[in-house]
């Protein structure tokens, strides 16, 4: 039960159009989209009402539906995981509660709600009360399990832990780094890439990458590319036109089927958090850039869960989580030292084959589920 097809730009793509419901039946599934509003801007308030939108619609759907064995719930933190679960409880059915991010931290952390607010200790109440109605709560790494358990206040042997993962069929070992998307762009075989792909919200800290460009205008040699599209991409770009910057390109749009081979054009693959946001999770973008085998430079805290998986894999460098001079003094080393970064690109892709590959993670995951739904 899903949100209609709408990200990163918050407007429907294009062959579908929202309804109170739609049913779609898909390789075997039934698929109910639900109503919702959309967040054009990702501000606060639009992403919130996106929220509780399709907090209601779903929830509705739910009362109306037949009475499921198990619901494998990964959805929206605080109001549509605490409607839907509420519901659920009610009908006797087990819930598995995915976690991805962990609300209302992230609202404090990101300076949107102050962490002694009346608001702020309203929804810990409602979030520690889903983790409570829920049969199961997973977690995305081990850190992110200590943490529910020690936060939450939840009996340890209730909260396991399934990596993410993604299906990397279109992402074939070795794509060559001299491709179309590089010929395409103008892009020399001897100039240095570093590459963020991705949606460009607020949340991934942009700002970031045009300091580190303006700090190495010195360097003709390296290029910075932010390929993407989002809520952030305009105001990156008037940034990127007033400080007249020419070693920093914003490519837009980005279509989902067009990723393997951009970011195999890239010599390094950059990621990055805004200070203070999401630091327990493990960012999907990291798995991509692991399949693509390129070396990954990552400017998030050194204890966070992707700073681990960079480091016990042997896949790249974490910097110091925004700083900017830190950033371009690891470009500058990784360009003066290419000819190592592609041994860091297959150490990036064998671990990913192990630990993210879907043919490995799914199977562990439907038999977790249909053991939660036989038990009940």
């Amino acid at each position: 039960m899903p949100l209609f097809p709408n990200r990163p730009t918050g407007r429907i793509v294009e062959g579908y159009k929202r309804a109170w419901k739609r049913v779609e039946q898909r390789d075997g599934y039934q698929i109910i989209y639900s109503w919702h509003t959309l967040s054009k801007t990702s501000s606060v308030s639009s992403r919130t009402a996106e929220n509780i939108s399709f907090a209601l619609t779903s929830t509705l759907q739910l009362m109306q539906a037949p009475r499921p064995d198990v619901v494998d719930m990964n959805t929206w933190p605080i109001f549509a995981q605490w409607l839907n679960t509420a519901v659920l409880y009610r009908r006797r059915v087990p819930v598995i509660c995915v976690v991805h991010d962990l609300y209302p931290e992230t609202f404090a952390e990101t300076g949107n709600m102050s962490k002694d607010s009346w608001l702020m200790r309203l929804m810990a109440a409602v979030d520690k009360r889903v983790y409570r109605q829920s049969a199961i709560v997973t977690a995305l790494n081990p850190v992110q399990q200590a943490y529910l358990i020690e936060s939450r206040n939840i009996p340890s042997e209730k909260v396991k832990v399934f990596h993410d993962w993604i299906d990397a069929s279109h992402f074939p070992p070795e794509m060559p780094r001299d491709n179309s998307f590089r010929s395409e762009h103008g892009l020399s075989p001897d100039l240095f890439v570093a590459m963020y792909v991705g949606s460009m919200t607020r949340m991934a800290g942009l700002e970031l990458y045009i300091e580190a460009a303006e700090k190495l205008r010195h360097r003709d040699d390296i290029r910075i590319l932010l390929v993407g599209d989002g809520a952030m991409r305009r105001e990156i770009e008037q940034q990127i036109e007033e400080r007249g910057l020419d070693n920093i390109r914003l490519i837009y749009p980005l279509q989902p089927t067009d990723v393997p081979v951009v970011q195999a054009a890239a010599d390094v693959l950059m990621m990055s958090l805004q200070v203070g946001s999401a630091e327990h999770t493990t960012p999907s973008k990291l798995l991509f850039y692991m399949f693509s085998e390129r070396s990954v430079l990552a400017s998030v805290k050194h204890d966070s869960p992707a700073a681990h998986i960079i480091r016990e894999a042997e896949c790249g460098e974490v910097v110091n989580q925004g700083e900017a001079q830190d950033l371009a003094r690891h470009l500058e080393t990784m360009a003066n030292h290419r000819s190592s970064l592609p041994q860091l690109g297959k150490n990036a892709r064998r671990y990913a084959d192990v630990h993210f590959l879907k043919a490995n993670a799914l199977p562990r995951i439907c038999d977790f589920i249909e053991q939660v739904g036989r038990q009940s």
